[in-house]
């Protein structure tokens, strides 16, 4: 039975492949089949390593940050109300991405 390819796989796949430059190598290295990894490779590819990651300590934060906002789910619901704008912005997108 084949095994099912979890996000950490794609991460690895693309990992090893701008390590070694070709399907087989990965697969070698994976066990997934060469058609699995060309299937998963990202192209452009910006290693791990090179993203810049900003890591926030615990004296960044604004003491007077009012945090009431964030609790309860019935404060959710208007952060997540989209305007009409942005339903019109989405729907273009899903054309742009629809396959």
């Amino acid at each position: 039975m084949a095994s099912k390819v979890t996000q950490e796989d794609i991460i690895n796949i693309n990992e090893l492949y701008v390590k070694h430059k070709t399907y087989a190598a990965v697969a070698r290295e994976t066990g997934f089949a060469p058609s699995t990894v060309k299937k998963y490779v990202i192209p452009d590819y910006i290693p791990q390593d090179k993203i810049e990651k900003k890591i926030f300590t615990e004296d960044q934060i604004p003491e007077n940050l009012d945090y009431s906002l964030f609790k309860g789910v019935e404060n959710w619901a208007p952060l997540c109300k989209l305007t009409e704008t942005e339903i019109a912005e989405i729907k273009e997108l899903w054309k742009e991405i629809t396959i």
